[in-house]
């Protein structure tokens, strides 16, 4: 969903600097690629799974979590997160829906979270 508001934020941008023309072209313009880098930059929000732990690659930062520093994981009002041992608490953006949220807008990121503290569970069991 974000994606598709920033492409057509992007097209609005850009179709109001033309149609304006003058100081408000360059700035239409700016503001088109603006969205279009958001745009892009949303298609690439994931999280990976892999034996030795778990990627959120988040809007605008990476981060790699081992397994031995993932206490849990789980979702609340604000989205998906994962606690490492140290107290710390990663959310993770492509989960990300917000308090006031639908529930049918929060299943997916209650869906992952069981799944991460299942895989987490089972990986522990298993050390």
């Amino acid at each position: 969903m974000p994606t598709v508001a920033m492409l057509g934020l992007s097209a609005i941008a850009a179709a109001g600097g033309v149609d304006q023309g003058g100081w408000v072209l360059p700035v239409g313009f700016a503001g088109a690629a603006i969205g279009m880098v958001g745009a892009a930059r949303s298609l690439m929000l994931r999280i990976e799974v892999s034996p030795d732990g778990l990627v959120l690659v988040n809007w605008f930062r990476t981060v790699h979590l081992p397994w031995a520093q993932i206490t849990r994981c789980g979702c609340d009002s604000d989205g998906l997160w994962v606690q490492l041992i140290d107290g710390g608490l990663v959310v993770s953006s492509p989960f990300q829906h917000g308090s006031q949220a639908l529930g049918f807008a929060r299943r997916p990121a209650e869906t992952a979270a069981a799944r991460l503290e299942k895989i987490r569970r089972k990986r522990r069991r298993h050390r």
